[in-house]
């Protein structure tokens, strides 16, 4: 299980839930205590009977949650688990994990007895979510990398930005849906990459996370330094004769050239995004439906990427930031947005974001390859 999560205020609405919806989150951390729990119970019935598939994250405070009466939440559908926050009652606790069907509660920041893990901004060597902070939108990349490549088992934004009226506050939304439907692209591959699975790996400038799955099947997760034309990745495993390399990416998932050389798995790959997901299987059933889960996601991954662009933009000029001459690029992405020419549309919103800064871009050296286990490409 990898949830992709964002944190309501305890006087969450309706309006709330259909906001994390539109934003492609699939679970929901809210505050619960003696003064909301009925609000919260109620939007938990809500979801269930319309069917929107939201996951709830109660967050326990301290003493305050003895005032709940936790019987009414004791098995709800909707409820995935517990945030324990400053709660060292034993006898707490396991009520906490009794009201669900798994026993899910964790812990914040600080490993506790009977948490299955924490949520927190900072590995710990338990389980845990990583708490990445909304506020910034270009800080959202190197959260997320950060998060992923030390082992993170799920993704909980700070807060759902809620405000559309204000420009800064649009970004911050466009931006974390941008991210959101990135991950959920990746959480048919990360909800089986457990702690004891995976292992860091990093050789020269490279730095990756690499998952066995099974014995014919990894996932690595890459992020690199920069942008460059082409990477040849020397994987310190061997891979039977079967097994193909794909690229987890939008606006369409990719196949690459793979060679096998004594230990090793050598694969060129055609400009990867700064966080990007490699995976190699022989399992054609497995890849056809995360083909097909790209390809219905694809049409959101473009309404993001340029709802961004747009966002920043306003943001820039309101602000009054200097813009750089993107004029005939941005005609020619809402062209493609409005014609419904998904592929090209991402590809351009990617590209302008890259141009805002809103994504990593070359560094100034003329050089532009990439050093990668031992090898340049130019």
């Amino acid at each position: 299980m990898f949830p992709v999560a964002a944190t309501l205020t305890p006087q969450a609405s309706a309006d709330d839930l259909m906001r994390a919806l539109d934003c492609f989150l699939d679970t929901v951390v809210v505050p619960v205590e003696q003064n909301n729990w009925r609000r919260v119970r109620d939007l938990m019935n809500r979801s269930q009977e319309n069917g929107w598939g939201l996951r709830f994250v109660l967050w326990a405070k301290g003493a305050r949650v003895k005032s709940v009466p936790l019987h009414h939440f004791a098995q709800h559908p909707c409820l995935l688990g517990w945030i324990a926050q400053d709660i060292d009652d034993l006898g707490l606790l396991a009520m906490l994990r009794a009201t669900t069907e798994t026993g899910q509660v964790w812990s914040w920041q600080t490993p506790s007895p009977f948490t299955k893990g924490t949520i927190a901004p900072q590995p710990t060597d338990h389980p845990w979510w990583a708490w990445v902070s909304a506020e910034h939108p270009e800080d959202l990349l190197p959260q997320a990398a950060r998060a992923l490549l030390a082992g993170a088992n799920g993704i909980c934004f700070s807060r759902l930005p809620a405000n559309e009226e204000d420009v800064a506050e649009r970004e911050r939304q466009k931006a974390l849906a941008f991210f959101a439907v990135h991950l959920r692209l990746w959480q048919t591959l990360l909800n089986e990459c457990t702690t004891e699975s995976g292992w860091e790996w990093r050789e020269e400038n490279l730095v990756a996370r690499i998952w066995e799955l099974r014995e014919r099947e990894w996932v690595c997760l890459f992020a690199f330094p920069s942008p460059a034309p082409q990477v040849v990745l020397s994987l310190p495993f061997s891979t039977p004769e079967r097994v193909r390399a794909y690229a987890v990416q939008f606006p369409a998932m990719v196949r690459l050239p793979l060679q096998r050389k004594g230990e090793r798995t050598v694969v060129r790959w055609e400009t990867p995004s700064p966080l990007a997901v490699l995976w190699l299987t022989e399992t054609t059933d497995r890849v056809q439906q995360v083909h097909q889960r790209a390809n219905e996601l694809l049409p959101k991954a473009m309404q993001f990427a340029v709802q961004w662009v747009l966002a920043r933009r306003e943001r820039f000029e309101q602000q009054g930031i200097p813009l750089p001459e993107t004029t005939t690029q941005l005609w020619e992405m809402l062209q493609k947005a409005r014609r419904r020419q998904f592929s090209h549309g991402y590809l351009l919103a990617q590209q302008l974001l890259t141009v805002l800064d809103a994504l990593p871009s070359e560094g100034t050296s003329s050089d532009a390859s990439l050093s990668v286990a031992g090898r340049r490409i130019p």
